[in-house]
């Protein structure tokens, strides 16, 4: 029975899931709340996130004992990780410890003004030799826009206030866990590399004369490696902690989304994407560059990112802030009003049903209700904020504003589709739905299904990311021969 476990290490939840490819089975799930957050109440306010790396791999460490004690095994065919892409880690080169607080992708220092500008623009100022010629700001080879939270300007931030002595390197969440566990220096594949904002998608290596224009030390660089290949085997002290055997191959980690992807779709060139955790994607896989429009020497990707995925081919995707994030800022709203205007604390998890509950009975369009769900702007808007708009006295109520909100979501993943396919990405006949915040909304299933005119299809499957690095594992142990084979094996999709 080959099993296989998937870690995802999220920034709300850590989860840990085990698969039998043999029975294409999904063994069992262990999700345990991720609560290392270390950010002071004043650098809160600030919008910005810090965390404590070794709580966060106890916490997985935890996971990972209890699924395998529910299970019954104490040894595995291997064991993938994923998780967030960007963010930074630093740690001592030569003794692998890490150096400070996890500084978190969601982490907003580098928009923060400063001497006349931000971070951002200071580092756009640094590379703009690369810069795309139109659209959104960003480094043309990047393959995605300048924003706060990709490694590189946390870097830059970092450097320019003296923080980046001799003798560290960086990395991200799952790079340093693999790293932890099989006692490895980090590494990083193209996925994961893709998040830090200086990697060259279309060659597959960092861009030199970028890093070196915005002034950093490659050094601090992790190798870039293979996605589903080996990064070591799970060391003694790595195997009590969870409760296996020493010796567990571990493939190199590879970036949340892509292995969502891989752990939710069997037909790449058919499906559109929508996952939807803490943020939200709408994804197209394409198999190389030549369908894009291009703008000189390279493609205009518009305000779409272009991401490598898992193994060859890119994930063309609107990555917004729309998401789970908008529902709970609506559910802390209605919360804070039972707390303040009737002096009544309920429990802030049943407002989730209850308001999915008051949508389902309002009607599609939400009396004229228009929401824009950007409460902490958009990615290449940092500035724009949320906006409910179309009130009267007779369509304010809880459940349309609630409808208006999932179709505010809808609307906006919806968008980047079209813009895909402006830039040239064939039309799609599937609409693939993952990630908690579809799966148990009902309501906003109805609505992304009516805004892309498909029917919705959810994987039978929970935890399609966590599903994706165990088969990526699969994959580097020589069970399948391709990320490709081992989705269209082992996913499956249940009926709406």
């Amino acid at each position: 029975m080959p099993v296989f476990l998937g870690i995802d290490i999220g920034s709300t939840t850590v989860t840990a899931v085990a698969i039998d490819t043999a029975s294409n089975q999904l063994l069992d799930v262990v999700a345990s709340a991720n609560r290392a957050e270390v950010t002071s109440t004043v650098d809160r306010a600030k919008g910005r996130s810090e965390w404590d790396f070794s709580r966060i791999a106890q916490t997985a460490f935890d996971a990972v004992r209890s699924l395998v004690e529910r299970i019954g095994v104490t040894s595995v065919d291997g064991i993938g990780v994923t998780g967030q892409q960007q963010g930074c880690q630093l740690f001592d080169a030569d003794t692998l410890d890490a150096v400070g607080s996890l500084v978190s992708w969601q982490d907003r220092r580098t928009a923060e003004s400063a001497d006349g500008g931000t971070t951002i623009d200071r580092v756009a100022e640094r590379g703009a030799a690369h810069l795309v010629s139109s659209g959104p700001k960003g480094f043309a080879a990047s393959g995605c826009p300048i924003v706060p939270g990709y490694t590189s300007a946390i870097l830059f931030w970092l450097q320019q206030r003296g923080e980046l002595r001799p003798g560290l390197k960086a990395s991200t969440v799952p790079e340093f866990f693999v790293s932890t566990v099989t006692g490895t220096a980090p590494v990083t594949d193209a996925t994961d590399a893709a998040g830090w904002g200086v990697f060259d998608v279309v060659n597959g290596r960092w861009n030199a004369d970028l890093v070196d224009d915005l002034g950093l030390n490659s050094e601090i660089l992790p190798e870039v490696v293979s996605s589903c290949t080996l990064a070591g085997k799970l060391t003694p002290y790595a195997a009590s902690a969870m409760g296996l055997q020493p010796g567990i191959p571990v493939s190199v980690a590879s970036g949340d989304h892509q292995c969502a992807f891989a752990g939710s779709v069997t037909e790449h060139e058919r499906s559109i994407a929508i996952n939807i955790g803490t943020g939200g994607q709408s994804t197209v896989f394409i198999p190389d560059q030549s369908v894009l429009r291009r703008k000189g020497d390279w493609p205009d990707y518009g305000s779409l990112e272009l991401r490598p995925y898992i193994q060859g081919g890119y994930l063309l995707a609107g990555v917004g802030v729309v998401g789970g994030r908008s529902f709970r800022t609506v559910r802390d709203f209605f919360a804070r009003t039972g707390s303040e205007v009737f002096d009544h604390d309920g429990e802030t998890d049943a407002i989730y049903s209850r308001l999915v509950e008051l949508a389902s009975q309002a009607e599609p369009g939400a009396g004229g209700i228009e929401f824009q769900p950007f409460f902490t702007g958009t990615r290449i808007e940092p500035g724009r904020r949320g906006s409910i708009s179309g009130l009267t006295p007779g369509n304010f109520t809880p459940g349309n504003v609630a409808m208006a909100l999932f179709e505010g979501i809808s609307r906006q993943l919806h968008a980047a589709y079209e813009e895909a396919q402006e830039l040239g990405a064939p039309t799609r006949d599937r609409l693939i739905g993952s990630g908690n915040g579809v799966r148990r909304n009902p309501v906003l299933q109805s609505a992304l299904s009516s805004m892309f005119g498909l029917s919705l299809e959810l994987t039978a499957r929970t935890d399609e990311a966590a599903t994706g690095a165990a088969l990526c594992a699969s994959v580097a142990t020589g069970n399948y021969d391709s990320i490709a084979a081992a989705s269209k094996s082992f996913v499956e999709y249940e009926s709406l």
